[in-house]
């Protein structure tokens, strides 16, 4: 990366390898100008969460500016390993697992430092209203008859939908690999694909597809989260003995090495953010979660996470 490059992404930071600056503390971040890395285009459901961040961080100056910074998915994550600017941050989220190599999958955030897990959407699985497939049971029967029959939606192949169908499949005692999995661009383009016959079931943000189960378009089968959603009228998955949970969470990381007091201010930064009324209202609006962890709970928990996802795109037969 050229230097003046590598001087845009930092702007308004005096970069920590010159060693001609203290580590800032919290009280300095207001003046700071923070590049917050999303993975995937400005529009994308992770460039929706950034620029949230982005409102709240700015205007209850945590920050002086959240500068977005949108890479393609897929280089993300490595991009993010080899960046030499030490003060930026990456926004974390289940699909940069896939993005790495099936060798590194288990540990694909071990190169960064983890600062906290802020939010997370549960998914809904869809059928149209008028299926014969009227209960989650049903959809399970038909799943461990034949894996293949039913074609089912979600977006990108390998992203969180297509790995919960995996993680559901192998629950059920079901070679994931069987399974006919069509990948769209977006939920609401799966959720039409429904409509037209194209596919028979679909994971779905929960968020997404309540007015069309309010007006009967739809029905849910089942939940991701661990406890019934409010205005869904449908079990959790793990109720339907599935024992799988599953969101599609955000998080924030820092750079590998990051020193203690970058890393204290960065992850008091996403502590203030997570207790802003201004998050809390912007997460109720979107469907978020608020799912808060910090820290050490979220450095173990992402490699738990990590290793649970590498071993569902691996059943599937996508690891590379």
């Amino acid at each position: 990366m050229r230097r003046r490059q590598v001087l845009a992404l930092g702007a308004g930071l005096v970069a920590l390898a010159a060693g001609c600056a203290d580590p800032f503390d919290s009280r300095k971040l207001g003046s700071v100008t923070l590049p917050v890395v999303v993975p995937g285009p400005s529009g994308g459901e992770a460039d929706r969460v950034a620029r949230a961040l982005k409102t709240v961080a700015e205007r209850d100056t945590l920050v002086r500016e959240l500068r977005v910074v949108n890479r393609p998915q897929y280089t993300a994550l490595t991009e993010f390993g080899r960046a030499p600017h030490p003060r930026q941050v990456l926004l974390a989220d289940p699909e940069l697992v896939g993005t790495v190599g099936a060798a590194r999958q288990a540990t694909a955030f071990a190169g960064t430092t983890p600062l906290a897990r802020l939010c997370g959407e549960w998914e809904a699985l869809v059928v149209p209203g008028g299926s014969r497939l009227a209960t989650f049971g049903a959809f399970a029967d038909l799943m461990r008859r034949d894996p293949g029959r039913l074609a089912l939606g979600g977006r990108a192949e390998g992203g969180v939908d297509h790995v919960l169908f995996g993680m559901l499949a192998q629950s059920l005692g079901v070679d994931a690999r069987l399974l006919r999995y069509v990948a769209y661009p977006t939920s609401g383009e799966a959720v039409a694909a429904l409509a037209k016959g194209e596919v028979g079931a679909v994971l779905a943000g929960h968020n997404g597809v309540r007015a069309a189960l309010r007006a009967g378009g739809l029905r849910a089968l089942a939940v991701s989260s661990p406890d019934r959603i409010p205005g869904v009228e449908a079990p959790t998955l793990l109720e339907c003995d599935t024992h799988v949970d599953c969101a599609n969470w955000r998080g924030l990381v820092g750079p590998g090495g990051l020193p203690e007091g970058d890393r204290a201010a960065l992850t008091g930064m996403c502590r203030d953010l997570a207790g802003s009324p201004r998050w809390r209202e912007l997460c109720a609006r979107s469907g978020w979660t608020p799912l808060y962890l910090e820290g050490e709970d979220f450095r173990q928990w992402l490699r738990v996470e990590s290793a649970r996802l590498g071993r569902a795109l691996g059943e599937l037969g996508l690891r590379v």
